[in-house]
């Protein structure tokens, strides 16, 4: 709070600035988490996924015994089974390449089985070793859902950066003769017709109603949560502010009267229509 010669000036909070800063890291979080599944994350899942079925497969055919006499030229003939939708993989994926040559050990596949060398090849390049094919794979669908919520983080991100980069420039202040709005409005305290205070004890919110040069009654909001706050190690530069209002306010004050305080207001008597001798 600013006080010079009757001036009350309340700049935006600490609190107010803490907020809007982490509201705009959390959005931009989240658009770079989404826009990461999106363009990475996703795709590569799918490429583990087809990894992890062509184990799948080799298993399958080592069971049924079908390619043993043959099983290095099996191997090095199978490609990766990659789906026919090609959107859902990362830019540059060969969809040509051959199953991982260490399923063509067959000295491997008697011993560790495809399992085992899922978790050699999977450690090695650090995929998970547990994969779930239903799960795990990010059908196009997917993808465009997270660029969605990617755009929708980024959208917040710019009115979370819109509102603190304005508020951050604002104040509100009051001087010996009017009331200076954070929006830039003057209202001097003659033009002031009503104060609506029903919000300020609650979240320090009030109305101003008042008459502006053209006649017409316009609104203008006192922010106490926003603009200066009410600390009592720094003399409650809101409250002070609001009250100095008051103090040179001669209109309609609105006022919230709890139910409590009006169930126990006493009853008038009623008037009798007997007269008396």
């Amino acid at each position: 709070m600013v006080e010079e010669e009757g001036v009350i000036v309340c700049k935006a909070t600490k609190w107010f600035i803490w907020r809007a800063l982490l509201m705009l890291l959390m959005f931009s979080v989240f658009a770079l988490y989404f826009l990461y599944d999106w363009k990475i994350g996703y795709p590569e899942k799918n490429v583990i996924v087809a990894h992890y079925k062509a184990f799948d497969a080799a298993e399958e055919a080592w069971v049924k015994k079908e390619e043993l006499d043959r099983w290095e030229a099996y191997v090095n003939e199978q490609t990766l089974p990659y789906e026919d939708d090609r959107r859902i993989y990362p830019a540059g994926t060969d969809f040509d390449q051959k199953w991982p040559a260490l399923l063509a050990d067959k000295k491997g596949m008697e011993e560790k089985k495809s399992a085992g060398l899922w978790k050699d090849y999977s450690a090695e390049r650090g995929w998970p070793q547990k994969v779930n094919v239903l799960e795990d794979r990010k059908p196009f669908d997917k993808l465009k859902e997270q660029l969605f919520f990617a755009g929708f983080c980024g959208v917040l991100s710019i009115i979370a950066l819109f509102f603190l980069l304005r508020t951050r420039g604002r104040m509100m202040k009051v001087d010996q003769e009017a009331f200076y709005s954070p929006g830039g409005a003057k209202v001097p305290f003659a033009k002031m017709k009503v104060i609506d205070k029903r919000k300020w004890e609650t979240k320090g919110l009030a109305t101003i109603t008042y008459t502006d040069e053209s006649g017409s009654d316009k609104k203008a909001k006192i922010d106490g949560m926003v603009y200066g706050q009410f600390k009592e190690e720094e003399g409650a530069p809101a409250e002070a502010l609001f009250q100095k209002v008051l103090s040179n306010f001669n209109g309609e004050l609105i006022e919230f009267i709890p139910e409590e305080e009006d169930e126990e207001e006493p009853e008038e008597p009623e008037e009798s229509s007997d007269e008396t001798a």
